[in-house]
């Protein structure tokens, strides 16, 4: 009986590392919460009809009719379709077609070149192995489990299905993932600054995707198959800008300049002032 009692504990705790490791599994971090993007056929005040996407995300949305335009949905609302009053053209969004959502749009002004923090304190030392559980390009930094996490980049937390969930969206559309986290400090709409703790590692420190919807993997009618592209970025460390090389230590370097690189000059000037 003894044996048995031991067996199920056993078995359930299994179980729930299971379930853990699932729900900050990349692929889980990707799914929209329930009802995120919605459409609605709707009037104006001047009695036009109009087809009206209402994306409750903060972060961009990606609407990709086959054999048809194609939409980015910001936050909020978003008119597609617009049929004026006594018109007398039919309606091309009534012929039968299939669209997906995906998160994200296409990058604006990427470049690979784009230097980011480490999600490690200032100064600290770390490393990155290739995240072997994930089925997609995704970095494992070297952590003790219980240190703080910080941001890697400034950006906008978008909503994910679990609150432990870390999904930032930068400035030139691209994302960074943090996966395998104990506890999350942000929550979705904030705006977090580089170098900002975001979170606490797991049992294994934290793994991070970074990755953008890639327009080259919609090709002709329909989207080919998977459609981010992942990367790793250049890293600043106390050595400079690099790329930097499996399983070799670094030390991390989180100075004003990295700190500001996504403000406006009114934000960077507002940033030094509260310095002094």
């Amino acid at each position: 009986m003894k044996n048995t009692i031991n067996s199920l504990i056993v078995a359930a705790a299994l179980s729930a590392l299971s379930v853990c490791a699932d729900a900050q599994s990349f692929q889980r971090i990707l799914e929209r919460p329930v009802n995120i993007v919605r459409s609605e056929w709707e009037y104006d005040n001047d009695g036009n009809q109009e087809l009206n996407y209402y994306n409750e995300d903060y972060c961009n949305y990606y609407l990709y009719r086959v054999n048809d335009d194609s939409y980015n949905l910001r936050p909020g609302k978003n008119t597609v379709f617009k049929r004026m009053k006594d018109a007398q053209y039919n309606n091309l969004f009534n012929r039968a077609t299939t669209y997906t959502f995906f998160r994200g749009s296409f990058p604006k002004d990427f470049n690979i070149n784009t230097p980011y923090a480490f999600p490690v304190k200032n100064g600290m030392q770390t490393a990155w192995k290739t995240d072997r559980r994930e089925s997609v390009r995704t970095l494992q930094f070297r952590m003790l489990p219980g240190d703080t996490v910080y941001a890697t980049r400034s950006g906008i937390v978008c909503r994910t299905m679990l609150p432990r969930q870390l999904l930032i969206c930068h400035a030139d559309y691209t994302f960074a993932a943090y996966l395998a986290m104990n506890e999350n400090f942000v929550s979705p709409g904030e705006e977090v600054r580089t170098g900002q703790p975001v979170g606490i590692a797991g049992p294994t420190g934290v793994s991070i995707s970074f990755f953008f919807l890639d327009k080259n993997k919609f090709s002709g009618l329909e989207a080919a198959g998977y459609v981010y592209s992942h990367f790793t970025p250049v890293f600043r460390t106390a050595e400079g800008d690099v790329k930097p090389v499996e399983r070799k230590m670094y030390n991390a370097l989180v100075d004003d300049e990295l700190i500001m690189l996504d403000m406006s000059k009114r934000e960077q000037k507002k940033y030094l002032k509260s310095k002094k």
